[in-house]
């Protein structure tokens, strides 16, 4: 029988996330013998460097997986234990490091931006503040560069005697003298909302005017948001597989990796906020509008017809000139994206997510679902779940 290993797992309180812990949680459950404790450090570098001292001296770890976010980390840390820092400043690490591929989400980002086909784009961050924000902006930057645009920068942090952050009326300031129309880029959910509050203070339509792309997604605020805020996907619980699955390896003699592992995120969530190409044409977007807020229920083009005065030959022209797909794309569309948010955040049986997705039998939504995605419900949610990034290969 496996010998158990003790893996004191350190987080501060700003990091800790039921994604990120339910990844550690699932290696964990596919190697039982490693047994974990969980410490909470304080985002304070002076009580959080004492807390885990002590903890370390109290639960005599074979291993640390940790967030370690002072700058001298290493004399905290008892000689050839093995560390693996998650979500920390890598350039700045002299640990193993597991984090976002932040420079990916904003390459991501600028992606979904230039698809909408905008003249001016732009990106609101704590730059010279938030590691991962510094990346956040080269990649989105460097992306948009490549495509032959530049990019306008505020930084929502003032370096005053007393550093803070940008008030609102700072922010409303910023929106008013920019070029329209005009795709953003937010570090933060919350930064997105208030560029769009910003927006409307000053009479700018959003996404009409100013098209607005959040950072991490956060699908129960987005949602209540008016209009609902675009965000990226990305995959906490990887990061907390990837880095118990990366301590695993050290304690059993593999040599660390010479870089960071990244993990990568996993889409764009397109919503009202950054849906400028869709909303150029008021028909078309009365329509999308109608079959987003139905696709949780069979739809039919008849019942969308009473949204509009056009014809269908004349409605389907138009969703192809504008839209690059036609109308009974986007109905699938709809009814996929509500599949898979139901397979990724809820632990219904495929075919009450069919029903839930506007199917009225399993045979028909599996069909499709394979169809669109390449795989069945079960092994897409698998995939979801369970991590697929380049370190779990």
């Amino acid at each position: 029988m496996p010998t158990p290993m003790r893996i004191l797992v350190a987080l501060s309180s700003r990091e800790i996330s039921d994604e990120l812990l339910r990844g550690i949680r699932i290696y964990q459950a596919e190697h039982p013998r490693l047994q974990l404790v969980l410490c909470v450090l304080e985002y304070a570098s002076l009580h959080s460097r004492h807390l885990l001292r002590s903890s370390i001296a109290r639960v005599r770890p074979d291993g640390v997986l940790a967030e370690l976010f002072w700058p001298g980390a290493r004399r905290d840390i008892a000689p050839g234990l093995p560390v693996v820092c998650v979500n920390c400043d890598f350039a700045r690490s002299s640990f193993p490091t597991v984090s976002l591929d932040q420079a990916r989400i904003g390459v991501l980002a600028a992606e979904h931006m230039l698809a909408q086909d905008l003249p001016h784009y732009a990106f609101a961050a704590v730059t010279g503040y938030e590691y991962g924000a510094a990346l956040r902006w080269r990649g989105f930057r460097d992306r948009l560069k490549r495509a032959g645009h530049t990019c306008h920068l505020i930084d929502d942090y003032i370096r005053k005697p007393v550093a803070q952050r940008l008030t609102d009326v700072g922010l409303r300031d910023w929106v008013a003298q920019l070029p329209t129309p005009i795709g953003i880029h937010a570090y933060f959910q919350t930064l997105a909302m208030r560029i769009i509050w910003a927006c409307g203070e000053v009479g700018l339509r959003v996404p009409e005017d100013v098209a607005v792309i959040g950072g991490r997604d956060q699908p129960v605020m987005a949602t209540d948001w008016t209009p609902t805020v675009s965000g990226v996907a990305i995959n906490r619980s990887q990061v907390g597989f990837d880095g118990l699955r990366l301590l695993d390896g050290l304690l059993h003699g593999t040599r660390p990796p010479k870089r960071p592992v990244l993990v990568p995120p996993t889409e764009v969530v397109a919503r009202q906020s950054s849906d400028y190409r869709g909303m150029r044409d008021p028909e078309v977007a009365r329509i999308r509008r109608a079959i987003a807020e139905g696709a949780y229920r069979p739809l039919v083009v008849k019942e969308l017809l009473a949204h509009t005065r056009l014809s269908r030959r004349a409605l389907e022209r138009r969703f192809e000139r504008h839209m690059g797909h036609t109308l009974h794309d986007e109905i699938v569309a709809a009814h996929m994206q509500q599949a898979q948010r139901l397979l990724r955040t809820t632990l219904l049986s495929p075919a009450e997510v069919a029903r839930q997705s506007g199917y009225g039998g399993y045979a028909a939504f599996a069909v499709a679902f394979r169809r669109h995605t390449g795989l069945t419900a079960t092994a897409w949610r698998r995939q979801a779940v369970t991590m697929t990034s380049p370190a779990c290969q």
